[in-house]
């Protein structure tokens, strides 16, 4: 065997297939890799399928200053070579891998899968306090991987929607036991390119880690090299925030992040209003239905001002769920916005952005020539790396035709309409960033051109929408990717209404509904700071959607998000026992008859208060810290899931859940105050009793104080004195909210 080590870490190499034989920790004295559990060397994916056998291998070591190398090549057939590097620095404990392929024959190259980790087993006894957290979405974490991974099953390999890096908002996973140990992956690339992060169960029934590199230029004679490095590093297992830390650590420096903090961005570079006047937000309200009644009735409880998503029912052509969606520019004009919802928002502070399926296009409606000739084209649905099937018409980001309509759609609406913002649906986020036709100017495969491509339209039609307003206009989208921080200010999810929520997630769907997986805040905790409101919750001011709806309301808010109500699949709340129809709406839903909870949309006031009040600079603007450590107690919830496709598994869905009973999250303001939050999410009083460390925030002094903020309408401030032993004890009425700022 082959060994590279320093007094950090040593990694052991095959010397007969080159494949990763061990993985040892040399300070905990911790072995991540099983006695004959390696997995195979790598996995180069032609158009004639993926195969990891070679006819030759051969490695070659050398040491540096400072730094031990081993250079891996197989010779896979005549005319195809795989060629890797893993290094290791003196001092360091992390590992680096880097890999190419040459390809000098007629077959194409798709794929290359490297490094593979396999043979991982369980870092804690039996596995129970072990963790895989993963940037799928925006953050999951499992319970136990190595039991509730399932091969060819349940597990983190491939995965749908959304397709921002195979279903990562970001670039890296862990998986550790708690306090134990554990392992830091990453794919420090800040370019863009596409790839799959893989943490699955494997053939051998241990658990695999791998990274699979598309190829940017497909064809004969072409290769692929990986101009980033991937690496691997031991942790000492301090939860999931341990290895979010280390990524942070180099995202920051990454051109996503180049135009530094919200809260230091000139007023011309960032939208306030949506920072700090919306209390709340609602996505899919018609646009073309007069909905007055609902958004007086709203205000009557939730007294700040809201964010509205409107529904895509405004188009000339049709754009809904399941008629079908309009083509180019004739068909989006004239726009049919009711003007009585428009005016009544405007009376009421709130803002609105319109809805617009971005990249799906009626190929029989206006420009349809144009539009077929701007058809992106996917892989065949077997070598897709994706359980989507792509069966939607979408148009290509860089085709010469797309970019020049996205920017005239949307400064034309503009200059009509005079949009307070505006909203993608099926966009950046959330489509397979590949198109094998080179005719629209990019490379056959094209991951890092065709996120570029994204990028560009997005820059240059905000650049003409707001020319045309005269002012800066937010733009978001559905989910979210790290290399469009610098250029969205908002997205909307769904996961944390999850599993009461459709779609990001649902490959855990089943781990989610036991407690096995649950959502963690990874992308807030990396990047809230720099940008991009999360809009979240797919809730209902109804009873009907059960008592989770308390704990996910919390968790939103304390996240960092905005709440939202959500009405795409199902209609709005009754009134007086009237609902809007499904006649008017862009989906042919179910009548419900659900009463609206004044006693809900109470409960969303105190949130939505605090976020536009007390809490703002920390809610808004606020770096997230790693909670405080404190019982919390646990309570069982209840949830109803109709707000989803008629033809879905999860339509009518219903459970229950286990969660905690306190919904907690630390936030620091600049190098000024720490802002702690608590909700009861349960129907009875609780007391709290936690420990700050305010030196261990970053601030400075000895002396500090605590003030005590509530939430609601009537919200007192209080001055708390700590206990002698610098603990404080909160006690927080049911279903309430409190902040406790240390400065």
């Amino acid at each position: 065997m082959i060994e590279l080590a320093n007094g950090c870490i040593r990694i052991g190499i095959s010397g007969t297939d080159g494949s990763i034989q061990s993985l040892f920790d040399q300070r905990s004295n911790k072995e991540y890799v099983a006695a004959d559990g390696a997995g195979e060397p790598f996995r180069l994916e032609t158009d004639g399928g993926i195969r990891s056998a070679f006819e030759q291998f051969s490695c070659e070591e050398r040491q540096t200053a400072g730094k031990q190398e081993a250079s891996l090549t197989w010779r896979v057939s005549e005319g195809l070579t795989v060629k890797a590097v893993i290094s290791i620095s003196e001092g360091c404990d992390e590992i680096e891998f880097r890999c190419e392929a040459m390809n000098e024959t007629n077959d194409r190259i798709v794929s290359l899968e490297y490094p593979i980790i396999g043979g991982i087993g369980a870092i804690t006894e039996g596995g129970e306090n072990d963790y895989a957290a993963h940037s799928f979405a925006t953050g999951f974490k499992v319970r136990n991987p190595l039991k509730h991974f399932e091969k060819d099953g349940a597990g983190l390999r491939f995965m749908p929607y959304p397709e921002s890096f195979s279903g990562a908002s970001m670039q890296f996973f862990t998986y550790y036991g708690l306090n134990e140990g554990g392992l830091y992956f990453a794919a420090l690339d800040g370019e863009g390119y596409a790839k799959w992060l893989n943490f699955y169960k494997n053939d051998g029934g241990l658990l695999e880690a791998s990274f699979i590199h598309g190829c940017e230029d497909m064809g004969a004679g072409k290769g692929i090299r990986t101009d980033y490095p991937i690496v691997v590093k031991p942790l000492e297992g301090r939860d999931w925030y341990e290895a979010a830390d280390l990524y942070k650590a180099w995202a920051e420096r990454q051109s996503w992040c180049s135009k530094g903090k919200l809260i230091d961005r000139k007023d011309e570079d960032s939208c306030k209003w949506l920072h700090e006047t919306m209390g709340a937000a609602t996505f899919g309200i018609n646009a073309g239905s007069d909905r007055t009644e609902w958004l007086r009735k709203y205000h009557e409880h939730i007294r700040t001002p809201m964010f509205h998503i409107l529904g895509p029912d405004w188009s000339n052509a049709p754009q809904t769920f399941y008629k079908g969606v309009p083509g180019g520019f004739d068909d989006w004009f004239p726009t049919r916005f009711n003007r009585e919802n428009i005016e009544a928002m405007k009376g009421y502070g709130d803002k609105y952005a319109p809805f617009e399926f971005d990249y799906l296009f009626h190929m029989e409606g206006a420009d349809g020539e144009r539009g077929k000739e701007a058809a992106q084209k996917f892989p065949e649905k077997e070598k897709l790396k994706s359980i989507d099937a792509y069966r939607f018409p979408f148009i290509c980001p860089a085709a010469d035709y797309t970019q020049q309509f996205h920017v005239d759609r949307d400064e034309a609406l503009q200059r009509n309409d005079d949009v307070d913002s505006i909203y993608y649906d099926i966009s950046a986020n959330n489509i397979m960033k590949i198109c094998l036709d080179d005719s629209h100017g990019h490379p056959v495969g094209a991951g890092r051109a065709i996120n570029e491509a994204y990028r560009q339209n997005y820059i240059r039609t905000k650049a003409a929408m707001i020319e045309a307003a005269g002012r800066y206009v937010p733009m978001g989208t559905e989910m979210m990717n790290e290399t469009l921080l610098d250029v969205l200010d908002y997205y909307q999810a769904r996961a944390g209404g999850q599993p009461a929520a459709p779609l990001e997630g649902y490959p855990l769907r089943d781990l989610l509904k036991t407690g096995e997986a649950e959502l963690i805040p990874m992308f807030a905790y990396v990047y809230h700071e720099y940008g991009a409101v999360r809009l979240d919750g797919w809730g209902k001011l109804v009873e009907e959607i059960g008592s989770l709806y308390y704990f996910t309301v919390a968790r939103t808010y304390l996240w960092g998000g905005l709440y939202e109500l959500n009405y795409e699949y199902s209609p709005m709340e009754a009134l007086d026992g009237r609902e809007n129809t499904p006649e008017e709406h862009y989906y042919p839903f179910e009548p419900r008859g659900y009463a609206f909870s004044a006693v809900r949309a109470d409960y969303l006031a105190q949130f939505a208060d605090l976020r536009t009040g007390a809490g703002n600079k920390y809610l808004a603007y606020g770096m997230m810290l790693p909670p405080l450590h404190f019982e919390r107690g646990r309570i069982s919830a209840d949830w109803f899931h109709y707000n989803h496709g008629k033809e879905t598994k999860e339509y009518n869905d219903s459970g229950e859940l286990e969660v905690d009973a306190v919904v907690h999250s630390a936030w620091r303001y600049k190098e000024e105050s720490v802002g702690l939050f608590f909700a009861n999410v349960s129907g009875e009083s609780r007391r709290v009793k936690a420990s700050a460390e305010p030196i261990r925030y970053g601030l400075a002094g000895s002396s500090f104080q605590y003030v005590l903020h509530t939430g609601g309408a009537g919200g007192e401030t209080t001055v708390l004195t700590p206990l002698g032993d610098g603990s404080f004890e909160l006690d927080i009425p049911a279903r309430s909210v409190v902040l406790l700022e240390i400065h």
